[in-house]
């Protein structure tokens, strides 16, 4: 597992954030995304790690909660 949770991810000007994350076939990561709309629903997306490795050489990632405490 790369990603943490609570790590924040912008795709198309939403911010995402890392709820879940599990092994998938016991070979593959896979990160449920949700982020909370004005009416207070939630809506979420499974991502596999190839996936969220784009988005971080894109620069969709912006960090990791525990590496901005540091």
């Amino acid at each position: 597992m790369k990603y943490k949770l609570d790590d924040t991810i912008v795709i198309n000007n939403v911010e995402w954030t890392i709820s879940e994350y599990r092994m998938r076939v016991g070979r593959e990561w896979r990160y449920t995304l949700a982020y909370e709309d004005t009416d207070g629903s939630y809506t979420t997306m499974s991502l596999n790690e190839r996936a969220m490795d784009g988005l971080a050489l894109t620069g969709g990632m912006m960090g990791s909660v525990s590496e901005i405490q540091k």
